[in-house]
């Protein structure tokens, strides 16, 4: 039973859709982004990447502040991709060009002070004391 078990959750996990080389051709002609993705899980790589795109339409945080935020993990991530596109999306949503750069200088200093801490070892309990934060 273990064993089927198992089986289930990597078939499942995987997204086993089995497209057919119709619907992929139509997936790749819908986005290019579709092309990045083996036929077997076009259809649900697709599904998804719509799904997820709806947090900056329907999420908790407004467009422009969802598309600096992008911005930010863009930076710290150095995916020119993510940058380019992200901060045209983010112009397009109302973003200004200080409040981008505001978004990159943010993930700059996050990552510096980060780099200097964990060379330091500074602690976690060094940091909760200074944020008072009460030990568990």
């Amino acid at each position: 039973m273990k064993k089927i078990t198992i089986l289930f959750l990597l078939v499942t996990a995987l997204g086993y859709s089995q497209t057919t080389d119709q619907e992929y051709d139509a997936l790749t002609k819908k986005s290019p982004f579709n092309k990045m993705y083996p036929k077997a899980t076009a259809a649900d790589a697709a599904a998804y990447f719509g799904a997820w795109n709806k947090i900056f339409t329907e999420g908790p945080i407004a467009l422009k502040e969802a598309r600096l935020v992008a911005i930010s993990a863009s930076v710290a991530m150095k995916c020119e991709y993510c940058i380019t596109a992200q901060v045209h999306m983010a112009k397009v949503a109302g973003a200004t060009d200080d409040e981008i750069k505001a978004a990159i200088f943010i993930a700059a200093e996050v990552a510096r002070f980060s780099t200097l801490l964990y060379g330091n070892e500074f602690g976690m309990d060094n940091l909760k004391e200074v944020l008072g934060i009460q030990p568990n």
